[in-house]
Formats: structure tokens, sequence, C-alpha cells
């Protein structure tokens, strides 16, 4: 038993390493697109290592980026996956060679993940159609789309977690309640990876269990284990969580244009686009899930009843009914409550895990002679194969701007790049989501200077700007004075005014309401010494830093309960047999 649970491990790390590898031959044209989020993926790991090699191993904000203003990307957007390729360019490694790295090891990873799924998902049929849902999953244009030109890390690392989240759905309603660690991994995993995403993929679970709801209440322990891990996974993820909407509270961000404010139907895409499979540069971003994903799960119809499966009809359905609602037949315009996706087409990303499930089990279960089915499996293999390199060799033809050779500085370098310039640095924010809404500067032209009416004008230099510490010396301070920073306004920042090495005060700075950047009115003050120190830096909230504690709690809690709960079942599940034998000897 051991035996073959080992070979099959060992199976299934080959076998996803070479389908990842295969994706990944595009990579030797040397070159990485610059699509619409490349740059700003590759600038935010790139200000995560800059963060960790200052002793900042938890940023909220990027200080350097847009101009040194600073962005507040991270507590937005996580950045907990971007560590990993964030200490490879701290040991030295090119930020070309880092991005690469990564994303070779979200497709593996998405491989594995997916794979196990789909073993879960099919049951006694596993290794051979299990390989071939992989092959759905990623050897699609979809998938070729968000990896090479979107740039779309985000979703690039939600296919990771995707399968999971539905293993554990499955095993919430019908399977082992003692796996609820893949409910509670796969949800955490999908939040601190790609916020939609994952509000796409909860709403998809309220459903499906309102859909078994006989179920749930002819088993309460199933409710109660899904309340439990649901109260988990808040705990866990608050550290994330709540800072965000306290800093979303605080304020007005660019961001909250997205939410009810509009219709998506401007943005939805023709039905022609539906079946646009191209991935070379004649197509500049591919929206199609591809032939495979499009067309092989219908044939699910032809699956004898017996055969089907709850959850497989479940995931086929929504599927398809996201795919047509990316398109304009949609009433987007009776659905602005979902204009906070932003596009249409971000229901593709549990649309593809949905449909490449459904493809694998609908191939899996056809009514066809055993002679016949291994003769169909291996040509849908192989002709998925041939579309792969094909649609791939669109990608390897497409040279990018970005090589070995380019420096971290080069990439936000707009100018350089795009041969534009706009009001802030395109490449470091891409959609400048997280900046205060209706700004009234141009960051770019704006420069280092401090904005006070305080009469005192020529003491008004910046001393030193050091990470995430920025001092500048005034001769005094008069009453109602007051100072606007270079710096954009996020929760957390405060000024400290000093007397020599005296603090004689420390005052919570406020957005300052035309420009969006940091201010703060101090008390008068008169000193004998020759001027007064200002230190303004982000401290950080109080909330902060109580749900990063309560986070590593639950986490902990949770970890050792279930490695305690684990240890008692091996025990007991290991005496069994045992007593067995004793009984057959005497």
């Amino acid at each position: 038993m051991m035996k073959t649970k080992y070979i099959n491990t060992i199976f299934t790390i080959v076998f996803c390493f070479l389908v990842a590898l295969i994706f990944c031959y595009p990579f030797l044209n040397g070159s990485i697109l610059i699509g619409p989020d490349t740059a700003f993926h590759m600038n935010r790991i790139e200000a995560l290592s800059i963060a960790i090699q200052n002793n900042d191993f938890f940023p909220r904000l990027f200080y350097h980026q847009n101009f040194y203003f600073g962005y507040g990307s991270p507590m937005f957007y996580s950045v907990f996956f971007l560590y990993f390729p964030a200490w490879l360019r701290i040991l030295g490694l090119s930020i070309y060679d880092s991005y690469h790295v990564f994303l070779f090891t979200c497709a593996f990873l998405a491989s594995v993940t997916m794979f196990k799924c789909a073993t879960l998902v099919l049951g006694k049929k596993r290794n051979l159609y299990s390989c071939l849902t992989v092959v759905f999953y990623i050897w699609n244009c979809f998938y070729i789309s968000d990896f090479y030109k979107r740039g779309a890390i985000g979703e690039v690392l939600a296919f990771i977690f995707l399968p999971i989240a539905i293993m554990g759905m499955f095993y919430s309603v019908h399977g082992e309640r003692k796996k609820h660690y893949t409910l509670l991994f796969g949800f955490c995993g999908l939040l601190l990876s790609h916020n939609i995403t994952f509000i796409i993929m909860v709403i998809l679970y309220a459903v499906y269990l309102l859909i078994n709801w006989k179920i749930l209440l002819n088993d309460k322990s199933r409710m109660i284990t899904i309340a439990c891990i649901a109260l988990f996974g808040i705990l866990i993820t608050c550290f994330f969580i709540f800072p965000m909407l306290e800093q979303l509270a605080s304020g007005d961000y660019r961001i909250h244009s997205y939410f009810g404010t509009e219709s998506l139907s401007e943005l939805a895409l023709d039905i022609g686009a539906v079946f646009d499979f191209r991935t070379d540069a004649s197509n500049y971003l591919c929206d199609s899930l591809g032939p495979f994903l499009l067309f092989v799960p219908l044939f699910y119809i032809f699956v004898r009843k017996q055969a089907k499966s709850r959850l497989t009809t479940f995931l086929i359905l929504a599927g398809y009914i996201m795919v047509f609602m990316t398109t304009k037949y949609f009433p987007w315009g009776l659905f602005q409550f979902l204009s906070f996706l932003q596009f249409p087409t971000r229901l593709l990303v549990p649309a593809m895990a949905c449909l490449a499930l459904g493809a694998g089990y609908t191939i899996a279960n056809l009514p066809l002679r055993k002679e016949i089915r291994l003769q169909f499996t291996n040509s849908i293999f192989i002709i998925a194969l041939i579309t792969c390199i094909l649609q791939l060799f669109g990608v390897l033809t497409s040279p990018g701007l970005i090589t070995r050779s380019t420096t971290a500085d080069e990439i936000k370098n707009d100018e350089q790049f795009l041969k534009r310039a706009e009001w802030y640095n395109l490449l470091e924010l891409s959609t400048p989501d997280y900046l205060p809404a209706d700004t009234a500067i141009n960051y770019r032209e704006y420069q280092s200077k401090i904005i006070s009416n305080n009469e005192e004008k020529e003491r008004e230099t910046i001393t030193y700007t050091e990470y995430n510490n920025f001092v500048f010396t005034y001769g005094s301070i008069q009453k109602d004075a007051y100072y606007i920073m270079p710096l954009t306004y996020y929760k957390g920042y405060v000024a400290e005014i000093y007397d020599g090495e005296t603090l004689l005060e420390t005052v919570a700075a406020y957005r300052d309401p035309e420009t969006g950047l940091v201010r703060f009115d101090p008390s008068p003050i008169q000193t004998k010494a020759n001027e007064i120190r200002f230190k303004v830096y982000y401290k950080g909230t109080t909330l902060q830093k109580v749900t990063g504690w309560i986070s590593f709690l639950s986490l902990s809690f949770y970890l050792v309960a279930t490695t305690f709960d684990f240890l008692i079942h091996h025990f007991r599940s290991s005496k069994k047999p045992l007593v067995k034998r004793r009984r057959i000897t005497t």
C-alpha cells in the first residue's frame, strides 16, 4: 500500500514537472512581454526585496515607488506569495530570472493541485484521466495569455488554489470532514493571491451549499464544521482583511469606483472573441478558454445518468454560465453590483478550473468500449499537445522588451519602455487603483517639495530621506502652521517633532483634501536651538499590529490542533490491525 502511494506521488511530480516544462518553453526566446500587469508585478517583487533588505519584513507600503511618494498596494493586494521571488532577488538572481523561476513554480504547483483534485473527482478512474485534466487546465490559450501576455500574477497564483478550494467544497459536503484543511487553505490561498477570484469562488461555494441544503440539514455536524472553517479562515487572514478595510474606510481611493458604480457591458466580449484561439502577436490578449474547455464538457450529456456526479454537473454548468457572462449577451446593466470584477473576463479564471474538471470527467465516463476508450483518450492527449505547442510557438515568436540584461531600475522607467509619461509611474502602479481619488497633482513633476504656511520658508529644506524616514528642519513652528509632505497618504503616517535630540511631540498625519498627500498640523513651538527637526514616517495602525498577532496565533493553534488530531487518528488506526492479528493467532 505504502509502495503504491509512493509510486503514485513520484508519478504525479514527474508528470506535472514535464507539463510545466513544456508549457514554459517560450522562456527560450530570452525575453518577457510587457503586458497590462507584467511590469507592475515585477516591480512589486523588486519593492518587496528592497523592503526585506531594509528589515521591513511585512511592508504595508512600497516607499520608493511612484517617484518616492510611496504606494500602499501591499495593503490592498497581498504580497504573501511574492516572498519567494523576492528572496531570489536578494540571493543574487536578476529580476528576469527570478520572475521566470517564479512563473515555472506556479505552473508546476497548479499542475500538481489540479492532478490531486482530478484524482478526487474522478474516483477510481484516476491517473490517465487526471493527466488529461491537467493538460486541459494548463495547456490552454487563456492560461497562456494570463501567464505570458497579461502578466496577471495574481490570477496565475489563483490557479494553484482553485483546485484545492474545489476539493474543499467536495469534502465539506460529500467527503471526509477530517480533510477540512483543503477548504481552509484553498480559500485562504485564493484571498492572498487574487481578491476578485476569491469573491467569485465564495459566491460559487454559497450556491453549491444552497443546492445541497438537504444534505447539510440531515448532517448538522457538517454545517458546524463549515462555520468553524469560515471562522478560522477569517482569523488566519485577518492580518490582511481588516487593515485593508481600515484603509478603504479612511478615504476615497480610485478602487472605490469599481464598486457598484458602472455596468461592465462595454467591457464584455463579442462572441467572436470567445472562439478566437490565437496567442501570437496578431491577438493582443486571448480571452478564450480554448477549444477543449469550450467543447469537450458539452459531451457530458452523453454520460450515463448513474455515472454523473452532483459536483461535476455543478462545475460544468457554473463554468458555462461564467463564460456566457463574459459576453455582451449577458444583461450587465441589471448587475451593476458585480462591477467589482473590473472586467467580465475575470470570470474565466474559475470557469477554467470548473470546465477542466468537467472535461476530464466527461472523457473518463463516456460510454465507449474499452478498446476504443484508450485510443480515443490518447488521441485527445496528442491533439492537446500539438495544439499547445502551436499556441506556445505564437508566444515564442513574439519577443518582449524585457531581457536578461534589463535592470530593475529600467523596468520602472515608463518613458524608456512605453515611450510616454503619465502623471504617475505607469509601470510601477499599472492602473493606480490605490491612489487617492481625484488627486490634483502630477507625481512626476511635483518633486520633493514641502508645502507649508509657516513664515520661515527659508528653512524649507530636506535634510535626508531614507527608507521610511523623511526628515527636514524649520527654525520654529508658528500658530496654525501646517505641512504637506511629498508622500501619498495612507492611514498610519505620523510626524515626530524634535528640539535637538528631545522629542517634543508626535502628531498623527491626515490626508490633505486637495492633493491626497500626507499633512500634519503641529502645535506652535519656539526654540532656542537653531532648528526644529521633523521626522515623518509610516508607523502603521493599532489594528495592523493586533490582527497580525491574531492571525499568527490562530494559524499556530489550527496547525497544532490539526496535527494532534492526525496523530490520534493515526494511533487509533494503527492499533486496529494489531487486535485483529492477536485474534487470528489465538
